[in-house]
């Protein structure tokens, strides 16, 4: 469509007969693009469906029980790896709180006193704060080899004695070497200096 076309149609004015051509060309424009965005789809749908035509005839060729069996292998593993994970969480929890028990119970050497503890009997509480069946046993341990405990009653005497300690302040000194003069005068002469500063 140009001018003459729409002179032929009765639109005399030149002005009214532009601005319709130029409507009428963004028009055309919008459908050009709207056009191109289709073919492109097209063009990539008919991709997608000749890959989906190919996966397809791979799956025929597949053993498909393989898969269901390679899948439950997949799971269990998973499985047992995120129970192993767990075990390993509740191992470290438990050795934390452990040490951190002995610790408490004023242990000298907390591997020393591990080793005398029956481990299988000691387990978290239901509230997985607490480890139950181990205050018994230190209490046993105790008794028996009170040695690898601090004593307490000691611990608090050695504190209170170092509490007691006050340090004297020298306010009158003569001034003297560390060293006697004759110390001192040797030293120099053995190195070659005079006998006295």
């Amino acid at each position: 469509m140009n001018k003459q076309d729409l002179v032929k149609l009765g639109i005399e004015d030149e002005d009214i007969a532009q601005q319709i051509i130029v409507l009428h060309g963004k028009d055309i424009e919008r459908l050009k693009a709207d056009l191109e965005a289709k073919t492109a789809e097209v063009e990539q749908l008919n991709a997608q469906l000749t890959e989906a035509g190919k996966t397809i005839e791979g799956f025929k060729e597949l053993d498909i029980e393989g898969i269901k069996a390679a899948a439950e292998e997949w799971k269990s593993k998973a499985e047992k790896a995120q129970t192993e994970a767990e075990q390993k969480v509740q191992a470290l929890k438990f050795e934390h709180a452990l040490k951190d028990a002995l610790a408490a119970a004023k242990a000298k050497n907390i591997k020393a006193v591990k080793a005398l503890l029956d481990l299988s009997s000691v387990k978290f509480s239901e509230d997985g704060e607490q480890l139950e069946g181990l205050e018994e046993q230190l209490a046993t341990i105790k008794k028996e080899d009170s040695y690898l405990f601090e004593d307490s009653e000691s611990a608090a005497e050695e504190e209170e004695e170092e509490s007691d300690f006050e340090p004297k302040i020298v306010t009158k000194a003569e001034n003297k070497g560390i060293l006697g003069d004759s110390v001192l005068s040797a030293a120099r002469k053995a190195a070659g200096l005079p006998g006295s500063i």
